[in-house]
């Protein structure tokens, strides 16, 4: 006769997602297996459920769809994951490197949870939208090579495909110029991706910028660093090829007028962000990433990751001659306007006084006036050398609200030629499958 503490029913199992049937099922096999010194780990699936199971495997390999079970998937998965699932993009010059060949570089690798992984059904609506934060795989960033020159590809950011009309002409034109180049658009989300996979020591900060030209400005040094390629603003034109003209660098940086940055800022000159290129992993742009990120002031621009921070840098990095330079171009090459928003005349006034101070005793706003007076109050200097043309148009402050002209989509109006990097979207239909979409 078996004793008192054999009928004592079994304890009742820890995994709490067990449907009523499972768990009669899992105590008669758990009583069962206690009687020959078994143990009995976890609920057994029923022969539908593992069906199922394998369904969705199958159905994730061809078609993209992913068992979850209710279970939240990451934002981040990019396409060099599973690279059947992405359309490739037509390569309109077979002899160029394709541009999913670029796309599947892109470094972000989250580690997505295996089919059999099993999670407490939320209570949430199963068709609702869901941003799981998966910690990504750490990918370091790429050395650099001296050899290396910069590749083609155009970066531009904006916070969504949804751009101003008012950059339709300017980007039109860089294509147009430039046609066997590969055009990335950075968006929000996918700098935030990118972030969190290859430089997740920066996602702190860069969540921490209160203002939106902080993050646009940051992405920029980082994308230039990681990838390489020519990175744009979207207010500036193209009038002539990169290339041959830029072909033999391995990095550089624009300038302002010489004359605006007198006179505006008191300073001898200013490096611009505005218009940047670089080989992949050039140290320079790893010294700005970091001086960023040790930066403890946030909020304003124009000193935490704008020209201030940017012109600093370029002091400290070519005062100790370093082996890997970096190359200031003249302002006439990409910055060759004067800020068409503001009244130089004006600001500069009378200069009676200042011409009559011998030249080492003016100061810097009273030499811009005197530079920019003897130009005959030329406000353009291009010339042969100009490839790109800086239009100042100031869109992504609040002032110049009033100027922007209705949205339209940059990823319709450039395809094929234009790459997103693919931040994905999840949605739970009914059997509770994950169906990603670009």
């Amino acid at each position: 006769r078996p004793s008192v503490a054999e009928n004592k029913p079994p304890p009742k199992p820890a995994s709490s997602d067990c449907t009523a049937q499972r768990k009669r099922q899992f105590n008669r096999q758990k009583q069962e297996k206690q009687r020959v010194g078994i143990e009995p780990k976890t609920c057994l699936k029923t022969r539908r459920e593992k069906q199922l199971d394998e369904k969705a495997g199958a159905t994730w390999k061809t078609a993209g769809w992913y068992w979850s079970d209710g279970e939240e998937i990451p934002r981040s998965v990019v396409s060099s994951q599973w690279p059947s699932v992405v359309p490739k993009p037509l390569n309109p010059e077979p002899n160029k490197p394709h541009a999913q060949q670029a796309l599947n570089s892109f470094p972000t690798s989250l580690k997505l949870a295996t089919p059999t992984a099993r999670t407490t059904p939320t209570t949430q609506s199963t068709r609702t939208t869901t941003r799981a934060a998966v910690a990504p795989t750490k990918k370091a960033a790429p050395a650099f090579n001296s050899s290396a020159r910069i590749p083609r590809i155009l970066h531009q950011a904006f916070a969504s495909e949804m751009v101003y009309e008012n950059y339709l002409p300017y980007i039109n034109s860089c294509m147009a110029l430039n046609p066997d180049w590969t055009y990335y658009l950075w968006r929000d989300s996918d700098a935030e991706a990118l972030i969190s996979s290859a430089y997740p020591e920066f996602l702190a900060k860069y969540k921490k910028y209160s203002d939106v030209l902080e993050r646009a400005d940051s992405i920029r040094y980082i994308v230039l660093h990681h990838f390489g390629g020519i990175y744009l603003d979207m207010d500036v034109q193209c009038v002539r090829p990169f290339f041959p003209a830029l072909e033999n660098f391995n990095s550089f940086l624009d300038q302002e007028r010489i004359e605006q940055t007198n006179i505006f800022w008191g300073w001898p000159f200013s490096v611009m962000n505005s218009a940047m290129g670089s080989a992949p992993g050039h140290p320079f742009f790893r010294e700005v990433i970091n001086e960023m990120l040790h930066k403890s002031q946030i909020g304003n621009a124009f000193a935490t990751t704008g020209p201030a921070i940017l012109t600093q840098v370029y002091k400290q990095y070519t005062a100790v001659k370093p082996a890997v330079p970096v190359t200031l171009l003249e302002p006439n090459v990409m910055s060759p306007l004067m800020d068409g928003n503001k009244n130089w005349r004006s600001m500069c006034g009378s200069l009676a006084a200042a011409k009559s101070k011998p030249d080492s005793r003016r100061s810097w706003k009273e030499r811009g006036c005197i530079m920019l007076e003897s130009k005959n109050w030329r406000y353009d200097d291009s010339d042969n050398s100009t490839i790109c043309v800086h239009r100042f148009l100031h869109l992504g402050y609040g002032f110049a609200a009033g100027a922007r002209k209705k949205p339209f989509n940059v990823t319709a109006r450039f395809w094929p030629r234009l790459t997103i990097m693919p931040v994905f979207r999840t949605f739970f239909p009914r059997n509770k499958c994950v169906k990603y979409s670009l």
